[in-house]
């Protein structure tokens, strides 16, 4: 008797894990033929399969009680009983389950973030977000390690896939420099931007949004130059190659222009009076 509650139990196992492939297969060929953004469409099919898993999770459980005979599912009381005791194991197991829940309702209602961004969580984690459940949310990161986060420790969030953003490039040049030749050098740097990459540019036909010069927005006494900046609006998924692309410019130009870039200077003094003597 009780090996067949065994075999039962395996079978059940093997239902459920099987219900779930077909879940996720048949989500998967829904949105195929769905007109949504591709994003949006994969936080569906995560937060879906996700709910999905939980669902199958919790019936499995009561249906292997059941076959043990603790749980009754053709009788009400039995089954609230039943689901009760798996609660209180869920509840033993993580007393934060219910605040992972309601923080990961809010930021998906709220759409803070969808599968696909890259974004900056707590100021420490940042990657692409790679999966958004009930519970937790998934990212991976530079070196390819996936970092998972429960809901519930997500105090804040940078989103860096929100349509557009505003690329700011500093730089630093001594102090020796003409500005109005930097300067000059800058503008360039932007035209290059705006003629080169214009498939950067959140609007190229908009001229408020192309990069331009912001001027200077440093003197202090205590740096080592003059700061510089320039800014541009650009498409959220090119922020980063804009910067990469904008440095580079600059680097060319300046050096077409002869024009240096500050560096901390040092100048090291070493006192040879306390050498030793001549030995007699």
């Amino acid at each position: 008797m009780f090996v067949t509650k065994i075999i039962n139990t395996i079978i059940l196992v093997i239902i459920s894990y099987t219900l779930l492939k077909l879940i996720h297969f048949l989500l998967r060929r829904l949105f195929e033929f769905t007109r949504f953004d591709v994003r949006y469409e994969n936080t569906l099919y995560s937060v879906l399969s996700s709910v999905s898993y939980y669902i199958v999770f919790v019936i499995c459980i009561i249906l292997i009680l059941r076959e043990f005979g603790i749980v009754d599912a053709t009788k009400f009381g039995s089954l609230v009983t039943g689901a009760s005791i798996v609660g209180l194991i869920a509840g033993f197991a993580s007393q934060s389950i219910l605040k992972d829940i309601f923080n990961g309702f809010f930021i998906l209602f709220e759409k803070q973030i969808q599968v696909g961004d890259f974004v900056i969580i707590n100021e420490e984690f940042r990657g692409t977000v790679e999966e958004i459940g009930i519970r937790s949310t998934s990212i991976r990161d530079w070196d390819l390690r996936r970092i998972t986060l429960p809901n519930g420790n997500i105090t804040s969030i940078k989103n860096y896939s929100k349509n557009k953003m505003r690329a700011v490039i500093h730089v630093k040049v001594s102090y020796e420099e003409d500005p109005m030749k930097v300067i000059s050098a800058l503008e360039e740097v932007c035209q290059i931007m705006n003629d080169k990459y214009k498939e950067y540019l959140y609007d190229s036909n908009e001229m408020s949004r192309s990069f331009k010069v912001y001027g200077i927005t440093d003197i202090d006494k205590s740096s080592i130059g003059v700061q510089y900046t320039i800014t541009g609006i650009v498409k959220s998924y090119k922020y980063f190659s804009a910067l990469k692309e904008a440095k580079l410019q600059i680097l060319l130009v300046f050096k077409k222009n002869n024009i240096k870039i500050a560096y901390p200077k040092h100048i090291n003094i070493i006192s040879y009076e306390n050498q030793d003597k001549d030995i007699d």
